[in-house]
């Protein structure tokens, strides 16, 4: 107190009535903006919509319950997704394995997002709300290509979904805060910020991870991630850490790329994306400069497929996409999304560089769906 007192006196023996003027105004910003304010009121008021998800899968399953997709991407990022659990345990010790993750419903009906690497391979899930209660559920369908998965809770009643929020404006530097179930403890709360956005760590052609510096261990892979007024913008899915705990390093989902895919499969069982029959490759500078491409932006097409969309249209192998239904094309990646996420059956105008001369097409979008298994 005694340097807060002084510095006061100080200010007011320069210019008091200038310092009064910035001085108040400062104060009140801060109490607005609500840096130090608490979540109670919020967590309390999502915490209904946050589930623990028990799974139990057959013992020689290595990818149920949240191993990680994939044992390359395990060793790139250190440890993935998910509860770990002892390897090499003997199957006639142990016929089934369980683990644990997390999730949020996102329909009143019971409908619970989560993901793919929680439930792949589950004979049995159950789904523990918050006030304790376990329900059976039962998988509706699974996207492995973005890590997503439905889960429909039998019997209960009603249940509070989530609101959802903006995770295609979101900022870097926004505030969040994720729920789970780590370690199997229950509703866990822990709150941090938007570290960087469009993160690729080579999952898969749509990698698009947000990143956050909220702490997200084991059991927490399926839960939301929250903006600060409570709304979810994405699933908390993977995080880098060398010693396996949490570093402030978490990867989340964007909530549009989830939701889309959710409803697809609440409605169809399965997931359908555009598709238009090409191999892609990173346009580097020194490419991007002898071909002439400005900025060097753009997507290569290494490779087109016989008979499909692409060939259809006149694309060939060389051709560098710059612009697809009216959006500039940015990378390889930024196309493979933009395809994804057009309707199957469209014709969509594309813009191309070849020989030094930009070239339109007219592009039919064919289908790549992923079956509910």
């Amino acid at each position: 107190m005694a340097g807060i007192t002084g510095g006061a006196a100080l200010a007011d023996s320069i210019d008091p009535p200038a310092a009064r003027q910035l001085m108040a105004p400062g104060a009140a910003a801060v109490a607005a903006a609500g840096a130090h304010a608490s979540l109670a009121d919020m967590v309390q008021a999502v915490g209904p919509s946050v589930v623990q998800i028990q799974v139990k899968s057959q013992a020689g399953d290595q990818q149920a319950g949240g191993f990680g997709p994939a044992p390359e991407l395990q060793d790139r990022l250190g440890q993935l997704f998910g509860f770990q659990f002892p390897q090499g345990m003997p199957q006639e010790q142990a016929p089934t394995r369980g683990a644990l993750g997390s999730g949020f419903i996102i329909d009143a009906s019971g409908l619970v997002l989560t993901n793919n690497h929680v439930v792949e391979g589950a004979t049995d899930v159950t789904v523990q709300l918050s006030d304790g209660r376990e329900l059976p559920g039962k998988v509706l369908g699974r996207d492995p290509k973005i890590d997503v998965a439905v889960v429909q809770i039998e019997g209960g009643g009603r249940f509070q979904p989530i609101q959802w929020g903006d995770s295609d404006h979101i900022r870097v530097g926004d505030s969040v805060f994720a729920m789970g179930s780590p370690f199997g403890l229950g509703n866990t709360v822990t709150s941090g910020i938007l570290s960087a956005r469009g993160r690729d760590l080579g999952a898969g052609p749509y990698d698009d991870f947000l990143q956050v510096d909220a702490a997200i261990n084991s059991g927490n892979s399926g839960g939301p991630l929250f903006d600060a007024r409570g709304n979810v913008v994405g699933i908390n899915t993977a995080i880098l850490s060398p010693s396996g705990g949490n570093v402030g390093i978490g990867f989340a989902i964007p909530a549009h790329m989830a939701r889309q895919v959710a409803q697809q499969i609440a409605e169809h069982g399965s997931v359908q994306r555009g598709r238009i029959g090409v191999s892609l490759q990173t346009l580097t500078p020194e490419v991007a400069q002898e071909m002439g491409v400005k900025e060097g932006k753009g997507a290569l097409i290494a490779g087109v497929e016989p008979g499909g969309p692409a060939a259809s249209a006149g694309l060939a192998s060389g051709d560098v996409v710059e612009n697809f239904a009216g959006q500039p094309i940015a990378d390889s990646r930024d196309l493979a999304r933009a395809v994804a996420a057009a309707k199957v059956g469209a014709h969509v105008p594309v813009k191309v560089l070849r020989d030094g001369r930009l070239l339109s097409f007219d592009l039919p979008i064919g289908t790549d769906r992923t079956a509910n298994s």
